[in-house]
């Protein structure tokens, strides 16, 4: 944060209108808090430049102490200054802030709207879902082009608000608004209502990967199994993004018919990314101790990203078996420090102790794998 009482003293007093803007926008990205007054008082500043870059640092540094300064700056006379205002009012975190945007959601500029939705979204302010769900019907009767960044950020509000009044419209939308149709399946999944399981089954015989991906995702969030025979096929399709997520969501759905077909993944799949979420798949099932032979055997495989993914597996089959416990102590020793980390986790190691190896446990050990099988 070196150079920030610079930065201040150019905003507060550099006669060029680029240098304090500047300095305001450097001054966002540091997140000095000493600069939030500073930054407070260039809303007023005579260049709507330096009062935009203004905003949005403030909604960058999350300045609670800025809200009236920014609900005074959805005045402004500049449009995009007042859009930066209402971008920086739903970073805030302030929740008591939403209903002061709504009547935003009414303004002729998409682009306006567009903010507004997401900044609701932020707030999570569920007063505005009835009007969020007429507009993107609206939307879905006379689509436009320059709609569309607006169908997006309705279509993702609605989903991560979790609006079930809102299924029908993201259905159709799912069904035949170009742009949106893999997102409004996402979100179809975050809502959580097995209502929509048959129309997300249906997704899957489309032809756009991403569409089928969102769908493979959300029946697998609404633990939807009728869907599971369909789900089976795709272990095989060319594409592994597909692979990997129909293995994820057979896990999900528990389906212990694609045991020897998960199987056959994790030990042959071409990807190194695949396997591992056939891996983790078979851990979800549950407990099987007729697999125990295939899991360990999988022990020293090349595959790192599968060896961390196994410890989990291995407890979940059969966690108090001895041969489980032998491959578990393996693990633990692996040359690859996220693996072992991973077999470290695994262990109760109050119930069943396991002498540790001698070996520092990495800082923040395991998000990795957890990032792994989250993509796509």
């Amino acid at each position: 944060k070196a150079g920030v009482a610079e930065l201040i003293e150019a905003l507060d007093e550099d006669v060029n209108t680029y240098v304090r803007s500047a300095a305001a926008e450097s001054l966002g990205r540091i997140g000095a808090p000493e600069a939030i007054f500073s930054l407070m008082d260039a809303l007023h500043d005579p260049s709507s430049f330096v009062r935009r870059a203004a905003a949005i640092s403030l909604g960058q540094m999350r300045a609670k102490e800025a809200q009236v300064a920014l609900i005074q700056a959805l005045d402004d006379s500049n449009f995009y200054v007042r859009r930066a205002a209402i971008n920086a009012i739903g970073k805030l975190g302030i929740a008591d802030l939403g209903p002061l945007l709504i009547p935003y959601l009414e303004n002729c500029d998409p682009r306006i709207q567009r903010t507004t939705v997401t900044a609701l979204r932020r707030l999570q302010t569920r007063e505005a879902l009835p009007r969020m769900t007429e507009m993107l019907e609206a939307c879905q009767r006379n689509p436009a082009p320059r709609d569309l960044p607006l169908v997006k950020a309705l279509v993702i509000a609605l989903g991560e608000m979790q609006t079930a009044t809102a299924i029908p419209t993201l259905i159709k939308v799912m069904q035949g608004y170009v742009g949106a149709r893999s997102l409004a399946a996402a979100a179809l999944g975050q809502i959580g209502d097995p209502v929509a399981g048959p129309v997300l089954t249906h997704a899957l015989q489309d032809k756009s990967p991403s569409l089928q991906l969102a769908a493979l995702k959300g029946l697998g969030q609404l633990r939807y199994r009728p869907a599971a025979p369909v789900i089976r096929g795709f272990l095989t399709d060319p594409d592994p993004r597909l692979r990997r997520m129909a293995a994820r969501t057979l896990g999900q759905l528990q389906d212990r018919e694609a045991t020897p077909w998960l199987l056959q993944v994790a030990k042959e799949d071409p990807s190194p990314l695949v396997r591992p979420a056939a891996i983790a798949a078979l851990g979800e099932l549950g407990r099987n101790p007729d697999i125990i032979p295939d899991l360990i055997a999988l022990v020293d495989d090349t595959n790192a990203y599968l060896r961390a993914a196994l410890p989990t597996a291995l407890k979940a089959v059969d966690g108090t078996s001895p041969e489980v416990q032998q491959a578990l102590k393996r693990l633990r020793q692996d040359p690859v420090e996220h693996v072992a980390a991973a077999a470290q986790r695994a262990c109760n190691l109050e119930n069943h102790p396991i002498a540790p190896p001698e070996m520092e446990e990495p800082e923040a050990s395991g998000s990795w794998l957890r990032r792994l099988l989250r993509r796509g």
